[in-house]
C-alpha cells in the first residue's frame, strides 16, 4: 500500500484528513483499537503542523504518506514551513529521562515503534511515525528445543546432501529459529526474530534469503542480501550456519547463491560489514574479491554475543566494510579534505577507481539533515543530504541532546563525497571530536559518502582483530584520528 494526501493547512480539513487516514488504516492487518489509536496520533500531528508550521495567517501546504512495505507501515506528516529545531525535537523522542510518553496529547506507548523527526532545512520539516506489523517473537509459542543455544562443539551431522535456494514464506520461523540458536537475543538486527517480517521483507524484496536446507527439511543455514541504502548497493549479511553442519562449505554456497542473484539486479555493488571479533568473515571477503573502504568502529553494542567465538565484548562491535563491485567503477570527482587525501588515495587505490579532487567551498545557506536512533544499539546515524552553512552546528547540537538525554555511546556522521562543501564541513566536525573512518562507495543518491564517528568511550586497538595489512593499515589511521580529535576536546 502506498498512499498520500495534499492539503493546504485550513483546520476545517482536519476532519476529511482524519476519515482519510482511519480508512487507510483499517485496509491493514491492524486491530480495531490499533487503527484507533495510530489514526488518532497521525490526525494530531497533522493538526500541529496546520497549527505550528507556517505563520498565522499564512497558506501553507502539508502532505500525509501512508506507505506498507515489507510488513512495515510508515505514516509520515510533512509541511513546508518555519524551521525548527529538529535536533532539539528529535533528541525529546528518544530521551531516557523524558517524563512521559505523550505527544501531541495522544499516548504513542505501544502504538508505534518508531518516531522521528525529519528536518529538510528551508523545504520544511517532517514527523515519521513506524511500525510494525507483525510483532510476533520467535520466542512466542516455539517450543523449548527450538530455542536452545547450540553447543559449542555439537558432533557433527552425517555427510548428506544439501539444497541451496531462495527462502520460502513458511520457512521463516526457522529463520528466525537458527539466528537465536546461534546469537542468543544479541542479533544487532532485531528483525530477525520475527518470522512474519522476515517473510514479509522477501515478499517485498527489502530483503532476499537463501538457506541450506539439510536432507531432513531442517533449515540449517541462512545468508540475505539486504537492500537498506538509498544507492544502487546491496548488503549482504545475517549469516549463520548450524554447528552441526559446518565444514561442508555452506557458508560459501549460500553466498554464492546470493551473488549471483544480485548479479540480475541493476546494482553498482555489493558491501558487507565484517566483525573485527574475529578475522573469519574479513578473510571470506577479501577471497570473495572484497576491497576495504572503512572502519565501522564501534557499530554494534558491546552486548552482541559471538556463540562459540566470543561470549563477552570488553568494549564496542567495530566491523570492516567491504566493497564488492558488480560494474565497472567510474571515475569521480570528490571533495576532500587536505588531512585525509592520502587515506582516501589509498582506499580509492584499492577500490581501482578512477577519482579527481574537486575544488572545495564553504556552503551556504541551510543544509538538510536527517538523524536515526538505534536505541537498543545505543547508536545514532546522522545523515547530512546537503551541506549548508548551519549543518556543523546542527550536528554539534544534536550530539550533545542525544549523548547526555538519550544515553547514546555512539554517534556516526555520513557526508556526500560530491558536495564541494564536505571538506569545510569535515574539518568543523573533527573541532567537535568526530573523526574520520572511511568511505561508502555509492550509499548515498548522489554518490559515495565520506564516514566520521564520535565516540563517548575511546576504542582501544587490541580487541580489534584484523586480517589483511591494509586493514591494518586503515585502522591505525582512524584511531589515531579519534585520538586526535578528542584530545582537542579535552
Amino acid at each position: 500500500m502506498k498512499v498520500s494526501l495534499n492539503f493546504t493547512n485550513e483546520l476545517r480539513i482536519l476532519t476529511s484528513v482524519a476519515a482519510f487516514i482511519q480508512e487507510a488504516l483499517a485496509q491493514l492487518p491492524l486491530e480495531a483499537e490499533a487503527v484507533r489509536k495510530l489514526a488518532a496520533l497521525a490526525t494530531a500531528a497533522v493538526e500541529h503542523a496546520a497549527v505550528h508550521a507556517y505563520p498565522a495567517g499564512e497558506e501553507g501546504s502539508i502532505q500525509l504518506s501512508i506507505t506498507e512495505q515489507g510488513g512495515k507501515l510508515e505514516l509520515v506528516v510533512r509541511d513546508f514551513g518555519l524551521p525548527q529545531d529538529i535536533a532539539r525535537d528529535e533528541q525529546a523522542l528518544h530521551s531516557s529521562d523524558h517524563p512521559s510518553r505523550v505527544l501531541f496529547g495522544c499516548d504513542v506507548e505501544g502504538v508505534v515503534d518508531e518516531m522521528h523527526w525529519l528536518g529538510f532545512g528551508p523545504q520544511g520539516k517532517a514527523f515519521q511515525m513506524l511500525r510494525w506489523l507483525h510483532d510476533a517473537h520467535v520466542r512466542d509459542g516455539a517450543d523449548e528445543a527450538s530455542l536452545t543455544p547450540f553447543p559449542e562443539e555439537p558432533p557433527l551431522a552425517p555427510e548428506q546432501t544439501y539444497e541451496i535456494r531462495r527462502m520460502r514464506a513458511d520457512e521463516a520461523a526457522g529463520v528466525s529459529q537458527l539466528i537465536y540458536r546461534a546469537y542468543g537475543n544479541t542479533y544487532f538486527n532485531e528483525d530477525v526474530y520475527y518470522p512474519e517480517r522476515v517473510a514479509a521483507q522477501n515478499e517485498h524484496g527489502a530483503l532476499v534469503s537463501f538457506v541450506a536446507v539439510a536432507a531432513d527439511g531442517e533449515i540449517v543455514g541462512h545468508y540475505a542480501l539486504e537492500f537498506d541504502q538509498q544507492g544502487p548497493v546491496a548488503e549482504v549479511g545475517q549469516a549463520v550456519v548450524n554447528p552441526a553442519h559446518r565444514q561442508r562449505g555452506l557458508l560459501n554456497r549460500m553466498k554464492d547463491a546470493a551473488l549471483d542473484h544480485a548479479r540480475q539486479l541493476d546494482l553498482v555493488g555489493w558491501f558487507a560489514d565484517a566483525v573485527c571479533v574475529h578475522p573469519y568473515t574479513q578473510k571470506s571477503n577479501v577471497e570473495h574479491g572484497g576491497r576495504l573502504t572503512a572502519v565501522e568502529l564501534g557499530i554494534a553494542p558491546k552486548t552482541e554475543s559471538f556463540r562459540g567465538l566470543s561470549e563477552q565484548q570488553s568494549q564496542r562491535v567495530s566491523c570492516m566494510l567491504y566493497f564488492h563491485w558488480l560494474k565497472s567503477p567510474g571515475s569521480r570527482v570528490l571533495f576532500v579534505p587536505a588531512r585525509h587525501r592520502a587515506v582516501v588515495e589509498r582506499i580509492y587505490q584499492n577500490l581501482d577507481c578512477p577519482f579527481s579532487y574537486g575544488e572545495s567551498a564553504k556552503p551556504q545557506g541551510h543544509g538538510i539533515l536527517t538523524t536515526k536512533v538505534n536505541e537498543g544499539a545505543r547508536l545514532a546515524i546522522m545523515r547530512i543530504a546537503k551541506p549548508g552553512a548551519d549543518s556543523a552546528h546542527a550536528v554539534m547540537r544534536a550530539r550533545r541532546q542525544l549523548v547526555e538525554h538519550a544515553r547514546v555511546e555512539a554517534v556516526f556522521v555520513e557526508l556526500p563525497l560530491t558536495d564541494a562543501g564536505a571538506p569545510w564541513l569535515t574539518e568543523q566536525l573533527e573541532t567537535a571530536g568526530f573523526g574520520f573512518t572511511g568511505i561508502a562507495p555509492h550509499f548515498g543518491v548522489d554518490g559515495d559518502i565520506l564516514r566520521m564517528a564520535y565516540h563517548v568511550e575511546p576504542l582501544t586497538r587490541a580487541p580489534i582483530q584484523v586480517y589483511e595489512p591494509f586493514g591494518n593499515e586503515l585502522l591505525d589511521y582512524v584511531l589515531a584520528e579519534q585520538a586526535r580529535v578528542q584530545s582537542t576536546l579535552e
